[in-house]
């Protein structure tokens, strides 16, 4: 099984290699490196020196390689081109990473909206559907849905690269509470006043929270990871930052069960599609409000086995369903079943 693996190495918006190489690239190593039956190819895109740096270019040399499944990560002008998606069928797998649409209080009038149009914001500029691409190709929705909810549109919760996000040589865990990631969204802010208000000691990892205001705390995979492995409550907070009518399930989700850290997250029915869960409510994690996030601390903080059983729990699940062997298993299977 040879896959390709088309996507930008570059962050866009900062000096630093893109979270698509570890997703990607890094899972398959993870799960087939001492296999001989898989490999992979490279195709990268973007706006550094030596990459394909236009779209048409990019749509040709995808057609030049050989392959029997290629995934690809669009990202802001780099797109599938309907011609290329018709020419590729079912061995082709397009990423999309967020659905991007605020518009109804109701996710499956949001997807709806998603689904039916061009996905266009800001630098992102992907002018056909995800109802026009799946007539000819498959299509990963990493944010909503679960299986196959629509025909040829397939939901995933992201996988990671192991060898860094995993449970060994955790140690203690010396940080009670966690936000491992950016301030940049009004949840967000809500959640840091209301624990400043409550004298709850929230370590801000992802992000530097000084008189009010907020800086970004850029990392490596490999210290993201191990914030993670040192933190007894992750939190996860699900608005969107395309607005707060999109509660989006985010891939922290997969950052904290990999690491083994036990979550709390606000809005959990992302977690959940037409009675279908990732995960179960109060097996592998827990959920949080703006009412109840300091009383669920403390009880959480109180009672280590339960916290640490749930932990437990939660990364074995993850491991089983959406770790990297299972991820790119379950692609082979959704390619073969084509």
């Amino acid at each position: 099984m040879k896959v390709l693996l088309a996507y930008n190495p570059w962050n866009p918006r900062s000096p630093k290699p893109s979270s698509y190489d570890m997703k990607l690239r890094g899972s398959f190593e993870a799960a087939f490196e001492n296999n001989p039956d898989y490999s992979y190819e490279l195709l990268h895109f973007g706006s550094e020196p030596g990459l394909i740096n236009n779209n048409d270019d990019f749509n040709s040399e995808l057609l030049k390689r050989e392959f029997d499944i290629a995934v690809v990560a669009e990202e802001t002008q780099f797109h599938i081109k309907l011609d290329t998606a018709k020419k590729l069928g079912k061995k082709l797998f397009v990423n999309v990473w967020d659905c991007w649409y605020a518009i109804a209080t109701v996710p499956s009038v949001n997807f709806s909206l998603a689904y039916k149009n061009p996905r266009i914001w800001g630098e992102h500029y992907q002018p056909n559907s995800i109802k026009e691409l799946a007539e000819h190709c498959n299509v990963l929705v990493a944010d909503y849905g679960y299986g196959e909810f629509y025909p040829n549109v397939y939901a995933i919760l992201n996988t990671l690269d192991t060898r860094i996000f995993n449970t060994n040589d955790i140690g203690e865990k010396s940080i009670d509470v966690g936000h491992n990631g950016s301030i940049y969204i009004e949840e967000r802010f809500r959640y840091v006043q209301i624990f400043e208000k409550n004298n709850v000691n929230v370590n801000y990892s992802g992000s530097k929270v000084q008189n009010g205001r907020v800086f970004s705390n850029y990392m490596t995979d490999y210290d993201y990871a191990d914030i993670f492995k040192k933190t007894k409550i992750s939190l996860s907070f699900v608005d969107s930052i395309f607005g707060p009518r999109w509660k989006q399930r985010k891939g922290r989700v997969s950052d904290i069960a990999s690491c083994g850290s036990f979550m709390l997250t606000t809005h959990p029915e992302v977690l959940t599609y037409k009675g279908q869960s990732w995960f179960e409510l109060g097996v592998h994690f827990d959920s949080i409000n703006e009412n109840d996030c300091i009383d669920k601390i403390r009880y959480y903080l109180a009672n280590d086995e339960k916290r640490e059983t749930m932990a437990k729990s939660f990364h074995d699940k993850w491991i089983e369903t959406c770790g990297p062997v299972a991820y790119w298993n379950q692609i082979f299977k959704w390619a073969k079943d084509k």
